[in-house]
């Protein structure tokens, strides 16, 4: 599969989604691989993100006047509300892990310096306080929702990109355990569904779902090159794919004799494991 395509359910030139609207719905599993390794190759996490900062309890609100930057990033508050319900309807995954979302630059030489974040709607701003690691939690806030409100920086459209951000307190900062991994997983399809065309949304749904679908690879990044990633639950062991710019890994998100509780421990090309355990994220908010 094809691991450098931008957008997280994008198709590519030469294999247009709409190349696949004839398919008939007893589509064979080998055509379904073919439509999907043809048009849907997804990277759900394949932006690169921002180095990570000072712990999230050092969060700061700062107020800026979004209306001064040209074509600010924005996102609808009623949709990125679908990844809070997500993580509601599959906190099994997770018991233990709060919800965060973070920021992080659209490139590799991208910067969070200075961002902000704000709910904006008709008369309606409310600062959203940002770690600065770019990570942030997102209440319910009824009048944000019954105006509309659209999330929004100070930078301009398309130099930032969000994920969910699920960790369970007190794993090493080198280890990440599968049903984290899961959980945001489908957080993140729960908000990126919908801006999908009929066809990639519903090819997607008959293969399953990127979550739980072995035709399907979603990549998770890394702050630095790997070496190896290795998952283990009791005494198996095994090597999980790496892609080829070594800066994403595959977890099996779909196979379920992995259990949630599986630990991936990814091991750096520098030789680091950076093996301090880190810092409980602060509790989740509460729903208004």
């Amino acid at each position: 599969m094809n691991d450098n395509i931008r957008h997280p359910f994008s198709c590519t030139a030469r294999f247009p989604c709409n190349a696949y609207l004839a398919l008939p719905m007893h589509l064979s599993r080998i055509a379904l691989a073919a439509a999907l390794a043809a048009c849907l190759t997804p990277a759900l996490a394949q932006e690169q993100p921002a180095p990570p900062g000072e712990p999230a309890q050092d969060e700061i609100a700062q107020v800026v006047d979004v209306q001064s930057t040209r074509d600010p990033e924005l996102r609808s508050y009623r949709t990125m509300l679908k990844g809070v319900d997500a993580y509601a309807d599959h906190l099994r995954l997770a018991p233990d892990a709060p919800l965060r979302f973070m920021l992080i630059p659209a490139t590799p030489s991208g910067r969070l310096d200075g961002v902000t974040l704000h709910l904006e709607a008709d008369n309606l701003s409310i600062p959203i306080p940002l770690a600065a690691n770019g990570s942030f939690q997102l209440a319910r806030d009824k009048t944000a929702y019954d105006a509309n409100a659209d999330l929004v920086s100070n930078k301009k459209r398309d130099t930032l990109r969000w994920r969910a951000d699920i960790h369970t307190p007190g794993l090493p900062a080198n280890v990440r355990r599968l049903g984290d991994l899961r959980l945001e997983c489908e957080i993140r399809w729960a908000v990126e569904q919908d801006r999908l065309s009929f066809v990639r949304r519903n090819l997607f749904r008959m293969a399953g779902g990127p979550c739980h679908s072995s035709l399907i690879h979603v990549p998770f990044p890394t702050f630095r090159a790997l070496a190896a990633v290795r998952a283990t639950s009791g005494g198996r062991t095994a090597d999980i794919r790496i892609t080829d710019d070594r800066l994403r890994y595959v977890p099996p998100l779909h196979d379920g004799s992995w259990d949630n509780d599986t630990l991936l421990t990814l091991t750096y090309a520098d030789g680091s494991t950076l093996a301090n355990a880190a810092p409980p994220a602060p509790a989740p908010a509460h729903a208004q």
